[in-house]
Protein backbone atom coordinates (compact mmCIF):
# COMPACT_ATOMS: atom_id res chain seq x y z
CA UNK A 1 0.00 0.00 0.00
CA UNK A 2 1.25 3.31 -0.88
CA UNK A 3 2.00 5.80 1.54
CA UNK A 4 -0.35 8.41 0.12
CA UNK A 5 -3.57 6.15 0.56
CA UNK A 6 -2.77 6.17 4.30
CA UNK A 7 -5.27 7.62 6.58
CA UNK A 8 -6.75 7.05 9.89
CA UNK A 9 -9.43 4.50 9.02
CA UNK A 10 -6.64 2.30 7.04
CA UNK A 11 -4.56 2.69 10.07
CA UNK A 12 -7.06 1.38 12.67
CA UNK A 13 -8.51 -1.42 10.96
CA UNK A 14 -4.66 -2.92 10.79
CA UNK A 15 -4.63 -2.25 14.54
CA UNK A 16 -7.46 -3.43 14.93
CA UNK A 17 -6.18 -6.69 12.94
CA UNK A 18 -3.10 -7.03 15.12
CA UNK A 19 -5.44 -6.83 18.10
CA UNK A 20 -7.28 -9.60 17.00
CA UNK A 21 -4.01 -11.84 15.54
CA UNK A 22 -1.52 -11.28 17.90
CA UNK A 23 -3.07 -9.30 20.86
CA UNK A 24 -2.85 -5.80 22.25
CA UNK A 25 1.15 -6.05 22.80
CA UNK A 26 1.54 -6.44 19.37
CA UNK A 27 0.19 -3.27 18.29
CA UNK A 28 2.73 -0.53 17.97
CA UNK A 29 2.84 1.94 15.32
CA UNK A 30 6.01 0.13 14.03
CA UNK A 31 3.89 -3.03 13.49
CA UNK A 32 0.68 -0.86 12.36
CA UNK A 33 2.85 1.12 10.03
CA UNK A 34 4.54 -2.40 8.83
CA UNK A 35 0.79 -3.59 8.14
CA UNK A 36 -0.52 -0.73 5.85
CA UNK A 37 3.47 -0.83 3.66
CA UNK A 38 4.47 2.38 5.00
CA UNK A 39 6.96 4.09 7.89
CA UNK A 40 6.29 4.32 11.58
CA UNK A 41 6.96 8.40 10.91
CA UNK A 42 3.79 8.45 8.62
CA UNK A 43 1.42 7.41 10.85
CA UNK A 44 1.49 10.70 13.05
CA UNK A 45 0.03 12.78 10.21
CA UNK A 46 -2.81 10.56 10.93
CA UNK A 47 -2.40 9.10 14.67
CA UNK A 48 -0.76 11.50 17.60
CA UNK A 49 0.87 8.55 19.35
CA UNK A 50 -0.14 4.89 20.71
CA UNK A 51 -2.63 6.42 22.90
CA UNK A 52 -4.70 7.84 19.85
CA UNK A 53 -4.39 5.18 18.52
CA UNK A 54 -6.05 3.16 21.18
CA UNK A 55 -8.84 5.33 21.62
CA UNK A 56 -9.63 5.42 17.66
CA UNK A 57 -9.72 1.50 18.43
CA UNK A 58 -12.19 1.90 21.03
CA UNK A 59 -14.15 4.30 19.21
CA UNK A 60 -14.57 1.87 15.96
CA UNK A 61 -15.14 -1.46 18.40
CA UNK A 62 -18.27 0.56 19.70
CA UNK A 63 -19.24 2.36 16.48
CA UNK A 64 -20.05 -0.88 15.03
CA UNK A 65 -21.74 -2.46 17.97
CA UNK A 66 -24.06 0.43 17.62
CA UNK A 67 -24.20 0.23 13.77
CA UNK A 68 -25.35 -3.15 13.98
CA UNK A 69 -28.20 -3.02 16.53
CA UNK A 70 -30.87 -3.57 14.81
CA UNK A 71 -34.11 -1.64 14.46
CA UNK A 72 -37.25 -1.78 16.74
CA UNK A 73 -39.69 0.65 18.05
CA UNK A 74 -39.77 -1.01 21.36
CA UNK A 75 -37.24 1.19 23.85
CA UNK A 76 -36.67 -2.34 25.62
CA UNK A 77 -35.85 -4.70 23.35
CA UNK A 78 -33.30 -1.74 21.29
CA UNK A 79 -31.78 -1.66 24.62
CA UNK A 80 -31.53 -5.30 24.94
CA UNK A 81 -29.95 -5.49 21.48
CA UNK A 82 -27.17 -2.47 22.55
CA UNK A 83 -26.62 -5.12 26.02
CA UNK A 84 -26.26 -8.21 23.48
CA UNK A 85 -24.38 -6.41 21.17
CA UNK A 86 -21.78 -5.13 23.22
CA UNK A 87 -21.25 -7.99 24.99
CA UNK A 88 -20.39 -10.38 22.19
CA UNK A 89 -18.18 -7.35 20.83
CA UNK A 90 -16.34 -7.69 23.95
CA UNK A 91 -16.13 -11.02 24.48
CA UNK A 92 -15.05 -11.86 20.94
CA UNK A 93 -12.18 -8.92 21.03
CA UNK A 94 -9.30 -10.07 21.91
CA UNK A 95 -7.62 -8.15 24.89
CA UNK A 96 -10.53 -5.56 25.02
CA UNK A 97 -10.45 -5.12 28.57
CA UNK A 98 -6.89 -4.01 28.03
CA UNK A 99 -7.70 -1.76 25.18
CA UNK A 100 -10.40 -0.38 27.49
CA UNK A 101 -8.41 0.54 30.50
CA UNK A 102 -5.61 2.07 28.35
CA UNK A 103 -7.79 3.97 25.78
CA UNK A 104 -9.66 7.20 26.44
CA UNK A 105 -11.79 8.09 23.15
CA UNK A 106 -12.30 11.56 22.52
CA UNK A 107 -15.05 13.38 24.18
CA UNK A 108 -17.33 14.73 21.44
CA UNK A 109 -16.90 11.07 19.73
CA UNK A 110 -17.67 9.79 23.42
CA UNK A 111 -20.57 12.61 23.22
CA UNK A 112 -22.24 11.49 20.20
CA UNK A 113 -21.81 8.57 21.52
CA UNK A 114 -24.20 9.11 23.82
CA UNK A 115 -26.42 11.35 22.21
CA UNK A 116 -27.20 8.49 19.87
CA UNK A 117 -27.91 6.39 22.51
CA UNK A 118 -30.09 8.62 24.11
CA UNK A 119 -31.57 9.80 20.75
CA UNK A 120 -32.42 6.16 19.70
CA UNK A 121 -34.11 5.64 23.17
CA UNK A 122 -36.18 9.05 23.57
CA UNK A 123 -37.62 8.04 20.16
CA UNK A 124 -39.09 4.91 21.55
CA UNK A 125 -40.39 6.86 24.03
CA UNK A 126 -37.79 7.31 26.85
CA UNK A 127 -37.51 10.55 28.86
CA UNK A 128 -34.34 11.61 27.67
CA UNK A 129 -32.89 11.25 31.59
CA UNK A 130 -34.26 7.90 31.81
CA UNK A 131 -33.02 6.73 28.69
CA UNK A 132 -29.64 8.37 29.62
CA UNK A 133 -29.78 6.33 32.89
CA UNK A 134 -30.70 2.96 31.13
CA UNK A 135 -28.11 3.08 28.64
CA UNK A 136 -25.49 3.73 31.13
CA UNK A 137 -26.52 0.78 33.21
CA UNK A 138 -26.83 -1.75 30.04
CA UNK A 139 -23.06 -0.73 29.04
CA UNK A 140 -21.83 -0.90 32.31
CA UNK A 141 -23.41 -4.84 32.81
CA UNK A 142 -22.54 -5.92 29.82
CA UNK A 143 -18.88 -4.39 30.52
CA UNK A 144 -18.83 -5.67 33.72
CA UNK A 145 -19.70 -9.55 33.07
CA UNK A 146 -17.06 -9.31 29.81
CA UNK A 147 -14.40 -8.52 32.40
CA UNK A 148 -15.34 -11.26 34.93
CA UNK A 149 -13.53 -14.36 34.30
CA UNK A 150 -15.64 -17.36 34.38
CA UNK A 151 -16.28 -18.66 37.87
CA UNK A 152 -15.70 -22.23 38.10
CA UNK A 153 -18.20 -22.41 41.12
CA UNK A 154 -21.19 -21.46 38.27
CA UNK A 155 -20.12 -23.80 35.70
CA UNK A 156 -23.88 -24.98 35.14
CA UNK A 157 -25.04 -21.19 34.36
CA UNK A 158 -23.63 -20.43 30.82
CA UNK A 159 -21.84 -17.41 30.78
CA UNK A 160 -24.25 -15.64 28.04
CA UNK A 161 -27.52 -17.37 29.88
CA UNK A 162 -26.42 -15.58 33.10
CA UNK A 163 -25.33 -12.27 31.30
CA UNK A 164 -29.19 -12.45 29.31
CA UNK A 165 -31.23 -13.19 32.90
CA UNK A 166 -29.26 -10.34 34.46
CA UNK A 167 -29.67 -8.11 30.90
CA UNK A 168 -33.31 -8.43 31.09
CA UNK A 169 -33.85 -7.83 35.01
CA UNK A 170 -32.27 -4.46 34.60
CA UNK A 171 -34.13 -3.70 31.79
CA UNK A 172 -37.04 -4.71 33.64
CA UNK A 173 -36.50 -2.94 36.24
CA UNK A 174 -36.40 0.35 34.00
CA UNK A 175 -39.56 -0.93 32.56
CA UNK A 176 -41.37 -1.05 36.18
CA UNK A 177 -39.30 2.25 36.90
CA UNK A 178 -41.03 4.17 34.11
CA UNK A 179 -44.42 2.39 34.27
CA UNK A 180 -44.80 3.27 38.28
CA UNK A 181 -43.34 6.66 37.47
CA UNK A 182 -40.65 5.99 39.85
CA UNK A 183 -37.48 8.18 37.77
CA UNK A 184 -37.35 11.60 37.05
CA UNK A 185 -34.86 12.55 34.27
CA UNK A 186 -31.44 12.81 35.20
CA UNK A 187 -30.36 16.45 35.86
Amino acid sequence: MATRNLDRDTIVRAALAILSERGLEAVSLRNVAAAVGARAPSLYWHVADKAALFGFMSEAIFRECLDQVPWSDDWRVWLRSLGTGVWHSQRRTRDVHQLMMQSSMDAEVLAGFTARMVGELTSRGLDPGVAFDAQKSVLALATGWTMMPNDPAFRESPPEESFLHCLDAVIRGWDQAVSDGQVTPAP
